[in-house]
């Protein structure tokens, strides 16, 4: 008995240990699962809050003083154009930074120059100016007119101003010149065989035989004058027929004075620019309208110094955007100034944007927005009044 304990002794203790090897890789497994499990059902860990996204910084806003449209007064600039970008700016989620530009030839150079992000003007969109920068969507549509001086052609002063010219006074000086030479001429040869009608004394010698050549000039002689020596009659013949010559340039010229004071000089409309002296705003679209139709085109940099010069006689006429010439020309100090013709070439403004940028599709978005539920044809009346 002993000896059968002793013989299968070692055999069961290996089975021990396997069963006790199994019973701890199944405990284990148990283990991992539990585990699994209280990892699945149990918080998971607290997640960093995202981080706040970085605040957009303001846009630059580049303005330039356009009557009617934009005026800088105080800090901040306000006006009808002014009024359209802040509902724009709201739309889209941005802040404003206006940067004045002093003329618009610098509203123009702002956006090359990476100086502004967008140019308010408004700015007419023309296929040059495409070429520098882009355009958003338009906001207004206008077109040019032309301002000049008051004219008073009534009273005597006009009527004698009318008759003024250097042509006119050019030639009467030459006739007089003339008159006064051959006068001497004529009195010397006559004053001995023909005191008569030619006095011996110097003064009235001469006076007579002036006065002869004047009636000569006229009325193709005198009466109660005569002329008897071979050079007084040569010279008599010569003012005779020339005469008729100085009569005939005298009334065409003083004819063409009268013509282009009176109706000419006047500019009614675009086709009367031709050949005139016409101010415009520098880099501005009416100077090449100007020009395109045969004006002079003195160039200021703003619409108020071109107004200046025409108020002083340095040009004849003014071109420029309708909507700010009117506003401009109806202001107390502009007395004597006046709009004529109709509007003429007309064009759509919209904003300035640097070539590329992702700025003008959102732009065109909310403009497109403020056009289709009125705000933007409402801010226009509330500036400009009811247009038909």
């Amino acid at each position: 008995m002993q000896a059968a304990e002793k013989k299968y002794m070692p055999e069961s203790i290996p089975r021990a240990m396997e069963v006790g090897i199994r019973i701890c890789l199944l405990l284990a497994i148990l283990f991992s699962i539990c585990g699994g499990l209280d990892q699945a059902t149990a918080e998971p860990p607290p997640v960093a809050a995202p981080t706040q996204p970085i605040a957009e910084a303001p846009l630059r806003v580049a303005v330039t003083p356009i009557a009617s449209a934009i005026e800088w007064t105080g800090q901040r600039p306000t006006g009808v154009v002014i009024d359209i970008w802040n509902e724009i700016a709201g739309r889209i989620g941005v802040a404003t930074d206006f940067v004045l530009a002093p003329t618009f030839t610098r509203l123009l150079e702002v956006l090359p120059a990476g100086q502004a992000d967008v140019s308010l003007g408004p700015l007419a969109i023309t296929a040059e100016r495409e070429q520098m920068i882009d355009f958003t969507h338009a906001i207004f549509n206008s077109g040019m007119r032309i301002a000049v001086r008051n004219r008073n052609d009534s009273g005597f002063l006009a009527a004698v101003k009318s008759f003024l010219s250097w042509q006119l006074l050019e030639l009467l000086g030459c006739v007089m010149a003339l008159a006064f030479l051959t006068g001497h001429v004529l009195w010397w040869c006559e004053r001995r065989e023909n005191p008569n009608s030619f006095p011996r004394h110097y003064l009235r010698g001469v006076g007579e035989a002036m006065w002869w050549i004047g009636c000569t000039i006229v009325t193709g002689g005198c009466d109660n004058k005569h002329v008897g020596s071979t050079l007084g009659r040569t010279i008599a013949f010569g003012w005779m027929v020339g005469g008729i010559v100085l009569l005939a340039s005298f009334t065409s010229v003083l004819t063409a004075t009268i013509t282009a004071e009176r109706v000419v000089g006047t500019i009614h409309g675009p086709r009367d620019l031709a050949g005139r002296t016409v101010g415009c705003q520098q880099a501005g679209l009416s100077a090449k309208t100007a020009k395109q139709r045969g004006a002079l085109v003195q160039e200021f940099p703003t619409v108020k110094e071109a107004l200046d010069a025409l108020a002083l006689g340095m040009v004849e006429a003014v071109v420029s955007e309708n909507q700010s010439l009117m506003f401009l020309v109806n202001q107390p100090n502009r007395v004597g100034m006046r709009l004529v013709g109709p509007i003429f070439e007309t064009f759509d403004s919209g904003f300035g944007v640097p070539t590329g940028s992702p700025l003008r599709k959102r732009l065109n978005q909310a403009i497109l927005e403020i056009r289709e539920d009125g705000t933007l044809e409402r801010i226009k009346e509330e500036w400009l009044g009811r247009r038909e």
